[in-house]
């Protein structure tokens, strides 16, 4: 489980209390904790309902682009998501004198920046990246470097053309019965339909291409792949990826869990996350297909 940190600059009785249940507090208004996700959202929850003054702040283990995530209660600071990376953009209150004198615009960095995006937008779009893949995958757990693959599940979309790719993986190992109980995936079910993980990965690089990879939390995907290339003596995935777990963050900003079976509903899709690699490719896809921040990047890349 990955450590939480909390801090703030008032804490009032009553939420140091329910704070002090689950964290330690290390120094004053600094909290640390070790727990799941729910309890972090609960956690979290209590004290922006609670707090009436002062600043508060959340930090994480993520498995994102930099290796954390975090959230920021009250004050003048704001959590902003910029292509899947947290920033803090802090406000600053302007004299009516002083907002007359600020020269509007972009700054050279940010016309720099955006530059760059058009321009590797438009380079996919010239590349003619028509379809792209669905991926996900079924892991023995979740740390990349001690864990390992045990399904791949990918769908090809172009246009209305759909084309899979399903491979079970042969384990050493035994699985653990939480997997066993999450997936439905059996030691025999392995052994009897699996193969080799080499096999599996070459076969899926030649489905996968230099197509535009698409998956929910998808940096966890492509953590376990590129280990697993990695160890193989075999390139890494060097495809474009687009995050819907990031995009729907972005346009679903008050959740109270970004868990998939959670935003599914909220977008209302009537499934059960059944933690198999294909239907929970197939889930992502109709996913994708209601997110509109997706819509907006599938339109201007030329993707179908």
């Amino acid at each position: 489980m990955p450590m939480t940190v909390i801090t703030l600059t008032k804490v009032p009785p009553s939420l140091r209390g329910d704070l002090t249940k689950w964290m330690q507090e290390i120094a004053t208004g600094v909290y640390v904790g070790n727990f799941n996700s729910a309890i972090r959202e609960k956690l979290w929850q209590r004290v922006k309902d609670n707090l009436k003054s002062g600043e508060a702040t959340l930090s994480y283990s993520c498995r994102n682009e930099i290796g954390y995530d975090f959230d920021i209660g009250h004050g003048n600071r704001e959590r902003l998501d910029y292509d899947g990376v947290p920033l803090v953009f802090i406000k600053k209150e302007h004299s009516e004198s002083t907002e007359c004198e600020i020269k509007k615009g972009f700054s050279r960095a940010a016309t720099f920046r955006k530059a760059k995006r058009f321009a590797g937008a438009g380079k996919m779009e010239r590349s003619s990246h028509s379809s792209y893949i669905v991926l996900d995958l079924e892991t023995d757990g979740l740390d990349e470097t001690k864990n390992t693959i045990i399904e791949i599940g990918m769908i090809k979309i172009k246009g209305d053309e759909r084309e899979t790719f399903h491979a079970l993986i042969k384990s050493e190992s035994k699985l653990p019965e939480e997997i066993i109980k999450l997936t439905g995936i059996s030691d025999e079910l392995l052994n009897k339909e699996g193969i080799p993980l080499e096999k599996a990965l070459n076969d899926g690089i030649n489905f996968l291409g230099d197509d535009p990879i698409v998956g929910y939390n998808v940096g966890f995907d492509i953590g376990f792949m590129n280990r697993a290339l990695t160890k193989a003596g075999k390139e890494i995935l060097k495809n474009k990826t687009i995050d819907l777990k990031q995009l729907v963050k972005r346009e679903k900003k008050f959740l109270r869990s970004y868990q998939l079976q959670t935003v599914i509903k909220n977008y209302n899709m009537d499934h059960t996350v059944p933690h198999r690699a294909l239907e929970d490719a197939e889930i992502i896809a109709e996913l994708a297909t209601k997110v509109n921040e997706f819509l907006k990047i599938q339109k201007s890349n030329g993707l179908k």
